[in-house]
């Protein structure tokens, strides 16, 4: 659903009208995408660079409720939810999240995640991967700046 910050006047089916002519927009854009690649393969502009997108959610939904579901777990443990199969074998998800099923041949799920030794999980180990104990001189570097030296630069005119 698009928002838009402000009042809006609804039309009888709940949209606003800027909703109506973003959507008619994004259609209109999309009558002429064929196009478009077809000049871009003709150029010989190449593939795009591969993005990462690191989603962090504060206060999420458990990840034994969405992600990684211990169906084999006691029922104390184990949460409400039945698993479904994903466009990869092998890999099931909560039963509420079926688009993202058949999506995530496309998407890299992280179990390797932990919480700290006292218990506590907080966002710099999600960050950084390690403890604010015994950081080196500078502190550990961020999952960002991981990725940044490993991957090296996508642009040549940025940094």
């Amino acid at each position: 659903m698009l928002k838009i910050a402000g009042r809006s006047h609804k039309l009888c089916d709940g949209i606003s009208r800027r909703d109506a002519l973003k959507i008619g927009g994004l259609g209109l854009g999309g009558l002429s995408l064929p196009q478009l690649l077809k000049a871009e393969s003709q150029a010989g502009i190449g593939k795009s660079q591969k993005s990462i997108i690191m989603i962090y959610m504060c206060g999420a939904p458990s990840h034994q409720d969405m992600y990684d579901l211990k169906m084999d777990a006691p029922s104390e443990i184990r949460g409400e939810y039945r698993p479904i199969e994903t466009s990869v074998p092998g890999l099931q998800i909560c039963e509420h999240l079926p688009n993202l099923a058949s999506a995530m041949d496309k998407c890299v799920p992280l179990r390797s995640v932990y919480g700290s030794p006292n218990g506590a999980h907080d966002s710099f180990i999600c960050y950084t991967g390690h403890t604010t104990q015994n950081q080196p001189p500078g502190g550990w570097p961020s999952i960002g700046s991981t990725i940044s030296r490993v991957q090296g630069p996508t642009n040549p005119a940025i940094p």
